[in-house]
C-alpha cells in the first residue's frame, strides 16, 4: 500500500499558500479620502443673544467648559491628606458644587466652586460660614466655566 496522506497534506499546504498569494487584492486605502457626515448640533436661541443665530454650524453658541480666571472659596488647609479628603466629602454632601484639593507643599487646601464673579463666591462663602466653617475665604484661581451661560427661566 502506498501512503498518500503525506503527499495529500503537502499538496494541500501548497495550494493554500498559492491561493493566499494569488487571491490577495491590490486595493489601496487612503483615509484622507473619507467624507464624514458633520454632526447636527442643536440650535441655541436665548434672550441674552442680540441676534438669533443663523442655521450655519459656525454660528452656534459654544457652551463647553473653558478654563477662565475666577474665584473659589478655600474652606480648609491642613498638612494631612486624610483630613482634606474628609472635609472634601462633607462639602460634596452639603453643596452641589465641585470641590477641589490643591496641594501646595506641605499644605493641602480644600476649595469649593467655579465662580466667574466675586459676588458668586461671596454668596458661597456666606453659606459656608453659616454652616460652621468660620475660616473660609475667597481665593483667585483658574476655574472651569462656560464662556456663555444659558439663562434659565425660573417660575416664582
Amino acid at each position: 500500500m502506498i501512503r498518500s496522506e503525506p503527499i495529500l497534506l503537502k499538496w494541500s499546504m501548497m495550494l493554500l499558500v498559492v491561493s493566499t498569494i494569488i487571491c490577495q487584492s491590490k486595493e489601496k486605502f487612503d483615509p484622507s479620502q473619507l467624507k464624514d457626515i458633520p454632526p447636527k448640533w442643536p440650535l441655541i436661541n436665548h434672550s441674552f443673544m442680540k441676534h438669533k443665530p443663523a442655521i450655519a454650524d459656525s454660528a452656534l453658541l459654544d457652551t463647553s467648559l473653558h478654563e477662565l480666571d475666577g474665584f473659589r472659596v478655600q474652606v480648609f488647609a491642613t498638612r494631612f491628606s486624610r483630613s482634606a479628603d474628609s472635609i472634601k466629602t462633607v462639602l460634596e454632601e452639603k453643596w452641589n458644587e465641585d470641590v477641589y484639593i490643591a496641594f501646595d507643599a506641605p499644605v493641602y487646601k480644600v476649595r469649593i466652586g467655579n465662580f466667574v464673579t466675586r459676588n458668586e463666591a461671596e454668596k458661597m462663602k456666606i453659606s459656608i460660614v453659616k454652616q460652621g466653617f468660620d475660616t473660609a475665604w475667597i481665593v483667585r484661581s483658574k476655574v472651569f466655566a462656560r464662556k456663555y451661560r444659558l439663562i434659565e427661566t425660573r417660575k416664582h
